[in-house]
């Protein structure tokens, strides 16, 4: 099937730069203006089937070395050299996904060629699956600076502290997907088992991100440790993907894009995550949704940040069927959650990690959609054949019996002790000692 969407192109490098790295063939004089705005609306992504990846791909635990390992058949790369050459276009860089079986290949478009002529063109040339501009995504939160305002109080509205007694999400891997985290942070520290930075060459730093930061805080801070707060999964397992950059230094803000993603969430299933967190939201994407549609049919429970207004095109990918989406929201409790609606979480005035071992008060349906990914990471520890269909019912469920038990008027949502005990009541749950 073919797509014919349009590219809004960021380019991505993974750790090593494009003259280490064996999948970026992107020339270092051209590195600058594939993340220059100005230039992207002549930039294209195209994939087509490679049945060969997976043949010749190393599957051994080498996949963790820095620097990548995706290799390209010999044949893949016959076909972008073709294209290129007949389409008059110029290649920068190629690479295999190799969880779906697909080779993707960015091109330049010269100035004076048609864009749209282009697209059209290439949707008719039958070596060719999917032909797309690349998007821009956002992360969405924005920062508070009231120092006094009641410590965690999102944690103490979901009973944190009760649903611990049962569970604390012990092992289960939660992949972030999102700019970098500070892992010398007191809070942070030994709680994440892989990274990989996929914006390199864009945006080097790490450890002094800060979405990414207050996000993973919000998902597996220590508890018990006589520091700072506590995650709603303290003992999860991190994986944090960076495929996201900052738009200034100490901004929270941040811009991702279709290639960066894919490689984050190809990534994520190869390493097996269990969980999915994609705080961050866009416009419609083919190759993300190929990618993500094959997590979840791996068993990956996909949590992404939506958006408060279902007018909003650019929900992506909380817009997509069976990604559990979340919305942060003051709301009456008058007011009811069905079934297609977004899982509603706390998401006002969140205390959370920051870089250089600090924290802030953080708003946002970033860390909203953190707070679920945390909760589904306890329920998945009780039990682990839990389907998705399972998942969004107790999730909906603990919204609606927060909503009815309380008389509040703002800043309800989902109870992480409401969505562990109705869990309880469809199987005997241990106590976590």
């Amino acid at each position: 099937m073919k797509h014919y969407n349009l590219l809004f192109l960021i380019l991505l490098t993974l750790t090593s730069t494009p003259s280490q790295s064996e999948e970026m063939t992107v020339k270092n004089t051209e590195f600058a203006s594939l993340f220059n705005p100005q230039e992207t609306d002549h930039i294209l992504l195209v994939g087509f089937e490679d049945r060969h990846i997976n043949r010749i791909q190393n599957v051994s635990s080498s996949y963790h070395r820095r620097g990548g390992n995706y290799n390209s058949s010999t044949w893949s790369k016959r076909i972008t050299t073709q294209i290129e050459t007949e389409y008059g276009l110029k290649k920068l860089t190629e690479w295999p996904m190799t969880e779906v079986d697909i080779h993707c290949v960015v091109y330049r478009i010269p100035a004076n060629k048609s864009v749209e002529k282009t697209i059209a063109q290439l949707a008719q040339d039958k070596r060719v699956e999917i032909v797309q501009r690349m998007h821009l995504f956002k992360t969405k939160t924005h920062q508070y600076n009231d120092p006094y305002y009641k410590l965690q109080s999102n944690m103490h509205d979901m009973q944190i502290d009760q649903a611990h007694k049962m569970t604390t999400g012990k092992n289960i891997k939660i992949a972030m997907i999102d700019t970098g985290v500070d892992m010398n942070h007191p809070d942070l520290k030994g709680q994440i088992e892989f990274n990989q930075n996929f914006v390199h060459g864009i945006s080097p730093s790490f450890s002094t991100d800060m979405h990414g930061t207050a996000v993973a805080g919000i998902l597996i801070a220590h508890s018990n440790n006589e520091k700072g707060i506590i995650g709603v999964a303290p003992n999860a397992r991190l994986i944090a993907l960076k495929a996201c950059w900052p738009s200034s230094a100490n901004a929270f803000e941040a811009t991702c894009n279709s290639f960066t993603l894919a490689l984050a969430v190809n990534t994520a299933i190869k390493l097996d995550a269990k969980i999915l967190n994609m705080s961050l939201i866009g416009p419609q994407d083919p190759l993300l949704e190929i990618l993500l549609n094959k997590a979840i049919k791996k068993g990956m429970v996909v949590v992404a940040a939506d958006s408060s207004s279902k007018n909003d095109s650019n929900r992506f990918p909380a817009s997509l069927k069976n990604v559990i989406s979340v919305q942060s929201m003051k709301i009456s409790f008058t007011n009811k959650t069905t079934k297609n609606q977004s899982i509603i979480a706390q998401g006002e005035n969140v205390l959370t990690t920051i870089p250089r071992g600090t924290y802030d008060f953080i708003s946002g349906s970033s860390l909203a959609a953190a707070q679920v990914s945390g909760i589904v990471a306890l329920l998945l520890e009780l039990k682990p054949e839990m389907t998705l269909v399972e998942t969004k019912q107790i999730l909906q469920n603990s919204v609606l019996a927060s909503c009815s038990a309380t008389n509040k008027e703002l800043s309800y949502g989902i109870n992480a002790n409401i969505a562990i005990l109705e869990l309880c009541d469809q199987q005997r749950c241990p106590k976590n000692i």
